[in-house]
């Protein structure tokens, strides 16, 4: 496939920061920082777009902090101007790199999401007797900005393009240049980790000629009814991703088991006549509603927000056979 170019005007628009700026501030109108922005939208835009035209624009210092459910990660919050560059970055360039992707990956893609992912792997479940469960060891840590370049070089041509793309995966002008790592929490990040594992898509479902397949981010599935034929399948996956890749395997996570077993996918285990939800998740569930729930009784966030919180469980929970637990758990509610 031709590499994609003439992509700058589409990228650098006041036209397309714009809409990058309204897509940016949806549902966060209320915080202060996003309100001053808006309100001087068209000279905050102007200089966005300055910067951009004159190849002057540098990311600011992002805000990190440490969550740790269901594990310890650090997250980064990117400036709010930041934020409005990374949408203006993907909008435009989201149909490129959408005409190459494998639609065996489900994360950040339009029309995807967990639960088209969670049907396929039950629709593999049912028609395989074995699966092969792989993960990527430290995924957004360990990604390589010259892996990132060297996939987006694959698909665009237009070096203006290229040179923002190197701007944001350098990150802040004071920060140490690493090489290595994608801060968690930035939409970029998400589609530059998402195109680097679509390389493991093509080579998994086009050289291997495995067709039995599923990813969500760095979370993915083979299948098939032979452990020795998924066995030799490990072998040139782990050989793919360290490799060409540069990652390695999360190797005491691989799991190569009988369908019967359950698969583990996305907090659920997926067996050929349910799915259930895993126990860890279920807890996470409960503890991020009663934290909304103490959030509105302390009014720091309105009910239309705690509400909103209880249908992304319940959408969530309903991905599994979770009837009874749902109108136990939200009997009174």
């Amino acid at each position: 496939m031709r590499r994609a170019g003439s992509l700058w005007p589409l990228v650098a628009s006041f036209e397309n920061l714009r809409r990058a700026a309204l897509r940016a501030a949806r549902g966060k109108r209320d915080r202060s920082t996003i309100a001053r922005f808006l309100e001087r939208l068209e000279p905050e835009l102007l200089g966005l777009l300055r910067d951009l035209e004159q190849g002057t624009y540098q990311p600011g210092e992002p805000v990190r902090f440490t969550i740790r459910d269901p594990k310890e990660r650090v997250i980064s919050a990117a400036p709010f101007r930041d934020r409005v560059l990374h949408h203006a970055f993907i909008g435009p360039l989201e149909p490129v790199f959408e005409r190459r992707m494998r639609p065996e990956s489900f994360a950040c893609r339009r029309g995807k999401g967990t639960h088209a992912a969670l049907a396929r792997a039950r629709t593999l479940v049912r028609g395989h007797e074995r699966f092969l469960k792989l993960d990527i060891e430290r995924c957004f840590d360990s990604i390589r900005h010259d892996v990132v370049i060297e996939t987006l070089e694959r698909i665009v041509k237009d070096r203006r393009v290229l040179w923002l793309a190197r701007t944001i995966l350098r990150g802040p002008s004071s920060a140490a240049p690493t090489g290595v790592g994608l801060p968690i929490g930035s939409l970029t990040s998400q589609w530059f980790a998402n195109l680097v594992l679509d390389r493991l898509d093509h080579f998994v479902t086009e050289e291997l000629r495995c067709g039995a397949y599923v990813r969500y981010m760095d979370d993915f599935a083979l299948f098939g009814d032979e452990k020795p034929r998924l066995r030799e399948l490990l072998d040139h996956v782990r050989t793919f991703v360290e490799g060409r890749l540069r990652l390695r395997l999360k190797e005491r996570a691989n799991i190569l088991a009988p369908v019967s077993e359950g698969l583990p996918f996305l907090g659920f285990r997926l067996y050929r006549g349910t799915v259930r939800v895993r126990p860890e998740s279920l807890r996470r569930s409960k503890r991020r509603l009663a934290a909304r729930v103490r959030a509105c009784e302390h009014g720091e966030i309105n009910e239309d927000r705690l509400a909103g919180c209880v249908r992304s469980i319940i959408t969530r929970l309903a991905s599994a056979d979770t009837w009874n637990l749902r109108r136990n758990w939200f009997a009174g509610a």
